[in-house]
């Protein structure tokens, strides 16, 4: 049964991923220039691409219903990762490659973005499979649970009981048992 959420609750989701993915994004990006430089977009590319493999894993595990439910859902892909990734970002750094006159590092950060969006995307959905077919292979691996042979506890929970506990047990249930068996006359009389 599908779980509809209060306007409320989808808001905040999403303010929440939001406000989160733009400080990661906000911290990234300066660590990411310091390390390739600011010559070329790499900081733009490499966080659009991980949004984008990122993205693709949380919906495969959120169609599954696998640890993302749908406030979760909303917080990471529309509000986290919306924020984090941005079309525009990506549009800025082509459009600052083209102003500086680089047309060829232009045309190939469009292409790589473009093309790494895509293969990044298809790594996240094939990773989310994995985790989704590593999951069944653990479940059927698990043995069954039997029915449980404990007594409830004050909480409802069932307590096990010891050996000496369900041999007593065993030997009450026979007693009574044998006690009701309808025909049987009391000898002594």
């Amino acid at each position: 049964m599908a779980q509809v959420l209060s306007r409320r609750r989808r808001l905040g989701a999403v303010m929440l991923g939001g406000f989160c993915g733009t400080l990661a994004r906000a911290w990234l990006s300066p660590l990411l220039q310091a390390w390739f430089g600011k010559s070329w977009p790499y900081d733009i590319l490499l966080i659009n691409l991980s949004g984008a493999l990122a993205l693709a894993l949380a919906t495969v595990l959120a169609e599954a219903t696998f640890l993302i439910g749908p406030t979760r859902r909303l917080l990471i892909t529309v509000g986290f990762l919306g924020a984090y990734t941005t079309f525009s970002s990506l549009a800025l750094g082509d459009i600052l490659l083209l102003s500086a006159g680089r047309w060829l590092a232009a045309v190939f950060y469009l292409l790589l973005s473009l093309g790494g969006g895509i293969v990044a995307i298809w790594l996240g959905t094939w990773l989310g499979e994995r985790c989704l077919s590593v999951r069944r292979w653990w479940h059927q691996r698990q043995p069954r649970a039997r029915p449980s042979t404990g007594q409830p506890s004050a909480a409802g929970q069932l307590q096990p009981r010891s050996p000496a506990s369900r041999a007593a047990t065993e030997q009450a249930t026979l007693s009574s048992r044998v006690e009701a068996r309808p025909g049987q006359r009391d000898k002594s009389s």
